[in-house]
Protein backbone atom coordinates (compact mmCIF):
# COMPACT_ATOMS: atom_id res chain seq x y z
CA UNK A 1 0.00 0.00 0.00
CA UNK A 2 1.37 3.45 -0.88
CA UNK A 3 1.29 5.68 2.22
CA UNK A 4 2.87 8.85 0.91
CA UNK A 5 4.62 10.27 -2.15
CA UNK A 6 7.50 12.82 -2.25
CA UNK A 7 9.11 14.84 -5.05
CA UNK A 8 11.66 17.10 -3.29
CA UNK A 9 14.13 19.32 -5.21
CA UNK A 10 16.41 22.11 -3.93
CA UNK A 11 19.74 23.89 -4.27
CA UNK A 12 19.88 23.67 -8.08
CA UNK A 13 19.56 25.63 -11.31
CA UNK A 14 16.53 27.09 -12.97
CA UNK A 15 15.15 24.31 -15.18
CA UNK A 16 12.03 25.35 -17.07
CA UNK A 17 9.67 22.35 -17.07
CA UNK A 18 6.76 21.68 -19.38
CA UNK A 19 3.36 21.88 -17.75
CA UNK A 20 2.75 18.81 -15.55
CA UNK A 21 6.15 17.38 -16.56
CA UNK A 22 7.63 15.01 -13.94
CA UNK A 23 10.61 16.31 -11.92
CA UNK A 24 14.14 15.60 -13.10
CA UNK A 25 14.87 13.80 -9.82
CA UNK A 26 12.66 12.56 -7.05
CA UNK A 27 12.29 10.00 -4.28
CA UNK A 28 9.12 8.08 -3.53
CA UNK A 29 8.65 6.11 -0.30
CA UNK A 30 5.95 3.48 0.25
CA UNK A 31 5.09 1.11 3.10
CA UNK A 32 3.45 -2.22 2.34
CA UNK A 33 1.35 -2.05 5.53
CA UNK A 34 1.48 0.53 8.30
CA UNK A 35 0.12 -2.06 10.79
CA UNK A 36 1.65 -5.53 11.12
CA UNK A 37 1.24 -8.40 13.57
CA UNK A 38 3.63 -8.94 16.47
CA UNK A 39 7.01 -10.27 15.23
CA UNK A 40 6.38 -9.37 11.59
CA UNK A 41 8.56 -6.79 9.76
CA UNK A 42 7.40 -3.46 8.42
CA UNK A 43 8.41 -3.37 4.74
CA UNK A 44 9.45 0.01 3.33
CA UNK A 45 10.05 0.57 -0.40
CA UNK A 46 12.26 3.49 -1.48
CA UNK A 47 12.15 4.41 -5.20
CA UNK A 48 14.75 6.76 -6.73
CA UNK A 49 13.61 8.41 -9.97
CA UNK A 50 16.00 10.27 -12.31
CA UNK A 51 15.89 11.82 -15.80
CA UNK A 52 18.70 11.61 -18.33
CA UNK A 53 21.85 13.23 -17.02
CA UNK A 54 20.77 12.91 -13.38
CA UNK A 55 21.85 10.51 -10.65
CA UNK A 56 19.86 10.02 -7.45
CA UNK A 57 21.12 8.65 -4.13
CA UNK A 58 18.01 7.91 -2.02
CA UNK A 59 18.05 7.95 1.76
CA UNK A 60 17.78 4.92 4.04
CA UNK A 61 14.83 4.33 6.46
CA UNK A 62 15.62 4.92 10.15
CA UNK A 63 13.52 4.52 13.33
CA UNK A 64 14.42 4.57 17.02
CA UNK A 65 13.98 1.12 18.51
CA UNK A 66 13.77 -0.71 15.17
CA UNK A 67 16.36 -2.72 13.26
CA UNK A 68 16.62 -1.82 9.55
CA UNK A 69 17.69 -4.50 7.07
CA UNK A 70 17.85 -4.26 3.27
CA UNK A 71 15.72 -6.96 1.69
CA UNK A 72 16.57 -6.39 -1.98
CA UNK A 73 17.91 -3.74 -4.31
CA UNK A 74 16.16 -3.90 -7.65
CA UNK A 75 17.80 -3.30 -11.00
CA UNK A 76 17.27 0.08 -12.67
CA UNK A 77 14.31 0.23 -15.04
CA UNK A 78 13.14 2.85 -17.55
CA UNK A 79 9.59 4.14 -17.12
CA UNK A 80 8.28 7.06 -19.22
CA UNK A 81 11.73 8.29 -20.18
CA UNK A 82 12.95 8.19 -16.59
CA UNK A 83 15.02 5.65 -14.72
CA UNK A 84 13.72 4.20 -11.46
CA UNK A 85 15.56 2.02 -8.94
CA UNK A 86 13.59 0.43 -6.08
CA UNK A 87 15.13 -0.72 -2.80
CA UNK A 88 13.13 -2.61 -0.18
CA UNK A 89 13.87 -2.60 3.57
CA UNK A 90 12.54 -4.62 6.50
CA UNK A 91 12.14 -2.93 9.90
CA UNK A 92 11.73 -5.20 12.94
CA UNK A 93 11.47 -4.64 16.70
CA UNK A 94 9.34 -4.93 19.83
CA UNK A 95 5.61 -4.34 19.73
CA UNK A 96 4.72 -0.66 19.73
CA UNK A 97 4.15 2.39 17.57
CA UNK A 98 7.05 4.02 15.74
CA UNK A 99 7.99 7.01 13.62
CA UNK A 100 9.98 5.96 10.53
CA UNK A 101 12.06 8.57 8.76
CA UNK A 102 14.78 8.45 6.12
CA UNK A 103 18.24 9.90 5.88
CA UNK A 104 18.60 12.83 3.51
CA UNK A 105 18.75 11.89 -0.17
CA UNK A 106 20.89 13.63 -2.78
CA UNK A 107 20.71 14.13 -6.55
CA UNK A 108 23.22 15.56 -9.07
CA UNK A 109 22.56 16.75 -12.61
CA UNK A 110 24.06 18.63 -15.57
CA UNK A 111 26.00 21.85 -14.98
CA UNK A 112 26.73 20.88 -11.37
CA UNK A 113 23.07 21.06 -10.44
CA UNK A 114 22.20 19.38 -7.13
CA UNK A 115 19.06 18.37 -5.31
CA UNK A 116 18.38 17.20 -1.74
CA UNK A 117 15.39 15.28 -0.41
CA UNK A 118 13.86 15.63 3.05
CA UNK A 119 11.31 12.91 3.56
CA UNK A 120 8.30 13.32 5.93
CA UNK A 121 7.95 10.57 8.55
CA UNK A 122 5.79 7.44 8.33
CA UNK A 123 3.82 6.20 11.36
CA UNK A 124 3.73 2.43 11.81
CA UNK A 125 2.40 -0.04 14.44
CA UNK A 126 3.83 -3.45 15.28
CA UNK A 127 1.50 -5.78 17.18
CA UNK A 128 -0.61 -2.92 18.59
CA UNK A 129 -3.59 -0.84 17.58
CA UNK A 130 -1.36 2.22 18.18
CA UNK A 131 -0.22 4.70 18.74
CA UNK A 132 1.19 2.91 21.82
CA UNK A 133 4.70 2.78 23.27
CA UNK A 134 8.00 3.54 21.62
CA UNK A 135 8.58 6.93 20.02
CA UNK A 136 4.82 7.32 19.51
CA UNK A 137 3.96 7.00 23.18
CA UNK A 138 3.31 10.73 23.36
CA UNK A 139 0.62 10.41 20.73
CA UNK A 140 -1.48 7.99 22.78
CA UNK A 141 -5.05 8.96 23.42
CA UNK A 142 -5.50 11.35 26.27
CA UNK A 143 -7.22 9.93 29.34
CA UNK A 144 -10.94 10.70 29.54
CA UNK A 145 -11.63 14.04 31.19
CA UNK A 146 -12.55 14.00 34.83
CA UNK A 147 -16.27 14.37 35.46
CA UNK A 148 -17.41 17.89 36.17
CA UNK A 149 -17.81 18.36 39.95
CA UNK A 150 -21.37 19.67 39.74
CA UNK A 151 -21.95 19.25 43.48
CA UNK A 152 -18.94 21.43 44.31
CA UNK A 153 -20.03 24.02 41.74
CA UNK A 154 -23.55 24.08 43.20
CA UNK A 155 -22.16 24.45 46.73
CA UNK A 156 -19.90 27.31 45.63
CA UNK A 157 -22.82 29.08 43.91
CA UNK A 158 -25.01 28.63 47.02
CA UNK A 159 -22.26 30.00 49.27
CA UNK A 160 -21.84 32.97 46.93
CA UNK A 161 -25.56 33.69 47.00
CA UNK A 162 -25.60 33.53 50.80
CA UNK A 163 -22.65 35.92 50.97
CA UNK A 164 -24.35 38.33 48.57
CA UNK A 165 -27.55 38.19 50.65
CA UNK A 166 -25.64 38.91 53.88
CA UNK A 167 -23.81 41.85 52.28
CA UNK A 168 -27.09 43.21 50.89
CA UNK A 169 -28.78 42.91 54.30
CA UNK A 170 -25.87 44.70 56.05
CA UNK A 171 -25.84 47.51 53.49
CA UNK A 172 -29.60 47.89 53.76
CA UNK A 173 -29.42 48.08 57.56
CA UNK A 174 -26.70 50.70 57.38
CA UNK A 175 -28.73 52.77 54.92
CA UNK A 176 -31.85 52.50 57.08
CA UNK A 177 -29.92 53.62 60.14
CA UNK A 178 -28.39 56.49 58.21
CA UNK A 179 -31.85 57.54 57.02
CA UNK A 180 -33.42 57.41 60.48
CA UNK A 181 -33.78 60.90 61.97
CA UNK A 182 -31.99 61.46 65.25
CA UNK A 183 -34.20 61.11 68.33
CA UNK A 184 -35.99 64.30 69.34
CA UNK A 185 -34.48 66.26 72.20
CA UNK A 186 -36.65 65.83 75.34
CA UNK A 187 -38.78 68.92 76.08
CA UNK A 188 -37.22 69.52 79.51
CA UNK A 189 -33.74 69.62 77.91
CA UNK A 190 -34.96 72.14 75.31
CA UNK A 191 -36.54 74.27 78.04
CA UNK A 192 -33.45 74.23 80.25
CA UNK A 193 -31.27 75.25 77.30
CA UNK A 194 -33.62 78.13 76.39
CA UNK A 195 -33.74 79.33 80.02
CA UNK A 196 -29.95 79.31 80.38
CA UNK A 197 -29.54 81.05 77.02
CA UNK A 198 -31.97 83.81 78.01
CA UNK A 199 -30.31 84.34 81.42
CA UNK A 200 -26.87 84.64 79.81
CA UNK A 201 -27.73 86.88 76.84
CA UNK A 202 -30.56 89.22 77.92
CA UNK A 203 -29.55 92.10 80.22
CA UNK A 204 -32.78 94.12 80.29
CA UNK A 205 -35.03 92.98 83.16
CA UNK A 206 -38.28 93.59 81.28
CA UNK A 207 -37.12 91.73 78.16
CA UNK A 208 -35.72 88.92 80.30
CA UNK A 209 -39.03 88.51 82.14
CA UNK A 210 -40.89 88.29 78.81
CA UNK A 211 -38.52 85.60 77.54
CA UNK A 212 -38.53 83.50 80.73
CA UNK A 213 -42.31 83.61 80.86
CA UNK A 214 -42.49 82.36 77.24
CA UNK A 215 -39.89 79.58 77.88
CA UNK A 216 -42.02 78.21 80.73
CA UNK A 217 -45.26 78.51 78.69
CA UNK A 218 -43.73 76.67 75.68
CA UNK A 219 -42.49 73.94 77.97
CA UNK A 220 -45.90 73.49 79.66
CA UNK A 221 -47.58 73.41 76.24
CA UNK A 222 -45.21 70.63 75.08
CA UNK A 223 -45.93 68.32 78.05
CA UNK A 224 -49.61 69.08 78.79
CA UNK A 225 -52.79 69.62 76.74
CA UNK A 226 -52.85 73.26 77.96
CA UNK A 227 -52.44 75.95 75.26
CA UNK A 228 -50.08 77.74 77.64
CA UNK A 229 -48.56 80.21 75.16
CA UNK A 230 -51.99 81.85 74.65
CA UNK A 231 -53.46 81.33 78.14
CA UNK A 232 -53.47 83.61 81.17
CA UNK A 233 -51.72 82.72 84.40
CA UNK A 234 -55.05 81.79 85.98
CA UNK A 235 -55.98 79.55 83.00
CA UNK A 236 -52.66 77.80 83.21
CA UNK A 237 -53.01 77.25 86.96
CA UNK A 238 -56.50 75.86 86.47
CA UNK A 239 -55.32 73.56 83.69
CA UNK A 240 -52.54 72.17 85.89
CA UNK A 241 -55.07 71.37 88.60
CA UNK A 242 -56.99 69.23 86.09
CA UNK A 243 -54.20 67.69 83.98
CA UNK A 244 -51.04 67.86 86.04
CA UNK A 245 -47.81 66.76 84.35
CA UNK A 246 -48.38 63.84 81.97
CA UNK A 247 -51.78 63.16 83.55
CA UNK A 248 -50.24 62.93 87.02
CA UNK A 249 -52.03 65.14 89.60
CA UNK A 250 -49.88 67.89 91.11
CA UNK A 251 -49.49 68.84 94.70
CA UNK A 252 -49.12 72.44 95.87
CA UNK A 253 -45.33 72.06 96.10
CA UNK A 254 -45.17 71.28 92.37
CA UNK A 255 -47.85 73.69 91.16
CA UNK A 256 -46.93 76.77 93.20
CA UNK A 257 -43.47 77.32 91.54
CA UNK A 258 -45.18 77.48 88.16
CA UNK A 259 -47.72 80.05 89.36
CA UNK A 260 -44.98 82.03 91.12
CA UNK A 261 -42.85 82.32 87.96
CA UNK A 262 -45.83 83.37 85.86
CA UNK A 263 -47.10 85.82 88.46
CA UNK A 264 -43.66 87.38 89.05
CA UNK A 265 -42.92 87.81 85.36
CA UNK A 266 -46.44 89.27 84.79
CA UNK A 267 -45.91 91.88 87.53
CA UNK A 268 -42.53 92.82 86.05
CA UNK A 269 -43.91 92.94 82.53
CA UNK A 270 -47.04 94.90 83.26
CA UNK A 271 -46.44 96.75 86.55
CA UNK A 272 -42.68 97.03 86.46
CA UNK A 273 -42.54 95.37 89.87
CA UNK A 274 -39.48 93.31 90.72
CA UNK A 275 -36.29 92.76 88.82
CA UNK A 276 -32.67 92.59 89.88
CA UNK A 277 -30.36 89.66 90.62
CA UNK A 278 -32.24 88.32 93.64
CA UNK A 279 -35.51 88.38 91.69
CA UNK A 280 -34.19 86.28 88.81
CA UNK A 281 -32.21 83.94 91.11
CA UNK A 282 -35.50 83.11 92.83
CA UNK A 283 -37.03 82.42 89.40
CA UNK A 284 -34.10 80.11 88.59
CA UNK A 285 -34.81 78.01 91.70
CA UNK A 286 -38.54 77.82 90.93
CA UNK A 287 -37.81 76.79 87.31
CA UNK A 288 -35.46 74.04 88.50
CA UNK A 289 -38.21 72.78 90.81
CA UNK A 290 -40.70 72.72 87.91
CA UNK A 291 -38.27 70.80 85.68
CA UNK A 292 -37.51 68.22 88.37
CA UNK A 293 -41.20 67.70 88.99
CA UNK A 294 -42.20 67.36 85.36
CA UNK A 295 -39.44 65.62 83.46
CA UNK A 296 -39.81 61.88 82.65
CA UNK A 297 -39.13 59.49 85.49
CA UNK A 298 -37.13 56.28 85.14
CA UNK A 299 -38.68 52.87 85.77
CA UNK A 300 -36.77 52.74 89.07
CA UNK A 301 -38.80 55.71 90.32
CA UNK A 302 -36.09 58.35 89.90
CA UNK A 303 -36.13 61.14 87.30
CA UNK A 304 -34.11 61.12 84.07
CA UNK A 305 -31.46 63.71 83.51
Amino acid sequence: MMVWFLAAMSCGGTDVLDALAPPKAEVRVEVDSAKVESGEPVVIEVAAWSSEGWTVQAGVPVADGLTVEMLEEGAPAVVDDRTVQVTRYALTGPDGSYVVGTTEGQAAGPSDQTRSFEVPPIFVDIGVDGPVGGAMDGFAESPPPKPTPYSLIAAAIAAGLVLIAVIWWCVRRLRMRAAEPPPATPPHIVAQGAWVDARSTITDDHALALRLSMVLREYLESITPIAATAATTMEIADGLRHHGFGGRPLGDAERVPVERILDSTDRLKFAREGGGDAFFEALDKDFETVINASRPRSSAGGSDA
